[in-house]
């Protein structure tokens, strides 16, 4: 079923798609415009052009990335700083959508990362059925996979608050992304990916093994999946911890309306709670020096 999108999706390209043996379809992630691939209205739109192309009878959804650097580098920060306030709002909803649609796909998914999966890189994969990386990126190195935005003063937008407590330990995961410290692929926590390889070439084989191995099971976890109770009282614990850390205690206030009310509401609490921060001084100066570093 096609949904609103940003733009017409006529005029949308889908990206790159192999069809294997089985029915296995395995979409590859590019942004042939920006220096590394990283998440913006233009990747938004293709990833749902995309899955309006998956076939009927598809049984295995593989995501990679074209990028030998990286698996997704993280939202593109000067396109979500250059809008308005009501537009930041529908961008992060719209985005929030379309990775709601693979989490809601009638057959598994899985992020094939092979480097840096950071900010929406790790919430797209969030959203899959499970995440088989590589222990190394392609010159040998461990390299991150995390939610930073609480390091640039923002919070994660497209419902990390909601997905990474319900793959690791809460307290790891409400930690992590508050102080904006992404993991590293030689200190991962137990859950976040469900299996690791030595070589790129043995990520399709072993996402189809792992999918083969836990088929008849549910695996696209999320906060909401847990004992209300405890996890309440454990995020209320970390808050108190916080200070005045604005975009920490938002982190700790968007798990909270999620465990509390609901996974739509913890989406929609990212979004206000972003957009709120975005203005502040504090995080301006984040964003700024961020850019500045960037020219």
């Amino acid at each position: 079923m096609t949904t609103t999108a940003f733009s017409s999706q006529q005029t949308v390209r889908p990206l790159p798609m192999e069809l294997l043996p089985g029915n296995v379809a395995v979409m590859t992630l590019e942004n042939p415009e920006q220096p590394l691939v990283i998440l913006d209205r233009s990747l938004l739109n293709r990833i749902d052009r995309t899955l309006d192309e998956l076939p009927a009878d598809c049984t295995t959804l593989l995501i990679r990335s074209c990028d030998e650097k990286v698996f997704v580098a993280g939202a593109n920060l000067k396109e979500i700083d250059s809008l308005g306030d009501d537009e930041l709002r529908q961008y992060l909803a719209e985005g929030a959508r379309i990775f709601r649609r693979i989490a809601d796909l009638p057959c598994p998914s899985v992020a094939l990362i092979n480097g840096p999966a950071l900010g929406g890189g790790l919430e797209l994969a969030l959203h899959c059925t499970g995440i088989v990386a590589t222990r190394n990126n392609a010159k040998g190195r461990s390299y991150p996979i995390g939610l930073p935005e609480a390091g640039l003063g923002l919070c994660p937008g497209w419902g990390g608050t909601q997905r990474l407590p319900g793959r690791v330990d809460v307290e790891t995961a409400v930690k992590a992304t508050a102080s904006g410290s992404p993991f590293t692929t030689d200190h991962s926590p137990d859950g976040l990916v469900d299996a690791f390889v030595d070589s790129v070439d043995e990520l399709v084989s072993t996402a189809l093994s792992w999918i083969e191995s836990n088929r008849h099971e549910t695996l696209v976890r999320t906060v909401q999946q847990l004992d209300p109770e405890s996890t309440l009282g454990m995020v209320s614990g970390i808050r108190d911890t916080l200070g005045d850390n604005a975009a920490a205690v938002a982190v700790c206030e968007a798990v909270h309306a999620g465990v509390e009310r609901g996974l739509d509401a913890g989406l929609a609490a990212e979004r206000r709670l972003l957009v709120a921060l975005r203005g502040t001084d504090e995080t301006r100066k984040k964003l700024n020096a961020f850019f500045e570093g960037q020219r």
